[in-house]
């Protein structure tokens, strides 16, 4: 990330553009965001969760000093989840004026509900494809970092195994942690029951979700999981799955699109194997998804730039 800045630097003096966005208010970017607004630009920084409370002690600390002054230096911020205005106005000190809230879309040509080609498999999920389990195959997406809530789904997975002992759970996404967690699984008796994926592209997310019967989105009850815009969740559902999810944050308002349960692996267990008994997906999950089309998401946005904007 530090060498970045340089590379944003260099690129920047040879552009010139009427917007730039920055999708995290880090400091790397914003030698290039400064040559581009001394050039005309406006600039637009994205916060989409609370990115510093994934930290703790001092690292923590540091975070948020690296973070603080950048949303308050733009020209607007953008936010997905309600929850965040508390911690922009209060934190950031972002005046009201220059807040425009974004919606998180999904990209709607690669997650849908139509059938996937055989080339975008990961090699995991291709092989699984040849010899699927004789369960039903569960998936979990993400990236497996610090972020991630992989545990509490490994656990509950296990005593799922106790009613479906030939389900399966693929983990489609690599990271940092990624050792770590096979190694977890390994712990906990699921090694042949649990396959890892490592690093996906979105083409390959999708067809892992495709050849799945239920998706799973854990998250713990933590601040920043209660300010947060899920992807992952956004992804399965509009992929027409059916669709597990902890009663945290934003899910507990989709309750009739989401099969919803309190944040404990033996409640998620509960919820997921009832899930497995229901034949179908709730029908509001299909509504969800038509309001997550970018080219929606982003009007708001495009009306404050052009008022902004001499274009």
């Amino acid at each position: 990330m530090v060498l970045s800045t340089f590379y944003y630097f260099l690129v920047s003096l040879f552009l010139r553009s009427d917007a730039v966005l920055l999708v995290k208010p880090y400091p790397t970017a914003v030698p290039a965001l400064w040559v581009q607004r001394r050039k005309g630009a406006r600039v637009v920084i994205d916060v989409d969760d609370l990115d510093y409370a994934y930290s703790r002690g001092w690292f923590r600390s540091l975070h948020q000093r690296l973070q603080k002054p950048w949303p308050a230096w733009a020209d607007i911020v953008t936010y997905h989840n309600p929850e965040l205005l508390k911690p922009l106005r209060d934190f950031f000190r972002v005046p009201p004026s220059r807040l425009v809230q974004l919606p998180q879309g999904v990209d709607r040509d690669i997650f849908n509900s139509g059938s996937v080609q055989a080339s975008h498999f990961p090699a995991t999920a291709a092989w699984l494809q040849g010899t699927p389990p004789k369960g039903p195959l569960l998936a979990f997406t993400a990236h497996l970092n610090v972020a991630c809530d992989l545990e509490p789904v490994l656990e509950s997975f296990k005593r799922i195994l106790e009613s479906f002992p030939q389900a399966g759970l693929l983990v489609a996404g690599g990271g940092p942690d990624e050792a770590r967690f096979r190694r977890l699984a390994g712990t906990l008796g699921l090694k042949d029951s649990v396959y890892f994926t490592g690093m996906v592209s979105p083409l390959q997310v999708a067809a892992c979700l495709k050849a799945s019967d239920a998706a799973l989105v854990y998250y713990r009850d933590t601040p920043v999981n209660r300010h947060r815009a899920s992807m992952k969740l956004r992804e399965a559902l509009a992929c027409g799955l059916k669709v597990v999810a902890t009663r945290v944050g934003e899910a507990a308002l989709w309750k009739n699109a989401l099969i919803l349960s309190a944040p404990t692996p033996a409640a998620f267990a509960k919820a997921v194997l009832r899930a497995l008994r229901v034949k179908k997906s709730p029908q509001a999950g299909s509504l969800l998804v038509k309001n997550w089309d970018w080219v929606r998401c982003v009007e708001k946005l495009e009306k404050e730039l052009s008022s902004k904007c001499d274009v």
